[in-house]
């Protein structure tokens, strides 16, 4: 799929992992050209989709499912549908394979290795935890804790600092998601080990969003946490229980906090302690 004959549509980050790997690198590698889009609304991708025969799109589950929703699938040149970043809900991937005619295939990886494994099935999964067979060149087998073991020569040469129960040298990555492998070598995922907050594919650092609400000085303590989000896609929302200054209102710290945090790492609910 991914040759210099076919565009990849770029909606998520180039600067992501994600992005970097499906969109950047084809193009330096082998010559795949880019349609970059400035925005992931609907209605700017259906413009898009009607400049191309064929397009490659990697995306995220939210964007899949906002594009599903606003009725632009159907009949969008889409010759390759990826979705990482999020657990990708069966409900959505069997609504988009009966009403648009292509099937969104669940992809894995991560920063520190790149692309893991891809559904390659044809059909809808069956079973959400799915995240398909590994890629050619990487090897999968559970290590400590029942994590996911990666080995491959995409595999970083180590953090920047020392990061304690990690591993990742040699060619070697044990991941923070437990899991097991079937009988046909499918590899499926049933838990995370971690603190990060996943936000619609987006893992946020409760401590960076803790530093930066108190760097406001508004507040005397805060704990920042993720919590269940309602919306299948979007994973976790981020929560933030905060105790604040004499004369500081909640609006005065949700202010200053818009200044000092991207969008998407803002909590969406505040309690005050």
């Amino acid at each position: 799929h991914l040759t210099p004959d076919v565009p990849n549509l770029a909606v998520i980050s180039l600067a992501h992992s994600y992005g970097f790997s499906n969109v950047v690198l084809p193009l330096i590698l082998h010559g795949v050209p880019v349609h970059l889009a400035p925005v992931p609304f609907p209605r700017a991708i259906e413009e898009i989709f009607r400049q191309h025969p064929a397009l490659v799109v990697p995306a995220v589950p939210s964007m899949w499912r906002a594009w599903h929703r606003a009725g632009i699938l159907k009949g969008a040149p889409i010759s390759l549908a990826l979705s990482a970043g999020a657990p990708l809900a069966l409900a959505l991937e069997n609504e988009v394979f009966a009403s648009a005619g292509f099937k969104i295939r669940n992809f894995y990886g991560a920063s520190e290795c790149g692309g893991i494994s891809l559904d390659t099935t044809d059909t809808p999964r069956t079973s959400a935890d799915d995240v398909g067979t590994p890629l050619p060149g990487v090897t999968v087998s559970i290590g400590k804790d029942g994590r996911l073991l990666v080995e491959s020569t995409s595999v970083a040469t180590g953090y920047d600092s020392h990061r304690d129960d990690d591993l990742l040298e040699n060619g070697r990555y044990l991941t923070r998601d437990a899991g097991y492998i079937d009988t046909t070598g499918t590899i499926h995922l049933t838990g995370t080990l971690g603190d990060a907050i996943n936000v619609a594919g987006r893992k946020v650092s409760p401590a960076k969003v803790e530093a930066a609400i108190l760097s406001t000085g508004l507040v005397k303590r805060v704990k920042v946490y993720g919590t269940p989000s309602t919306d299948a896609e979007r994973c976790e929302e981020i929560s933030a229980d905060v105790e604040l200054a004499e004369a500081t209102t909640l609006d005065a710290l949700k202010t200053a906090s818009s200044n000092v945090l991207r969008n998407w790492e803002l909590p969406r609910h505040w309690h005050i302690a």
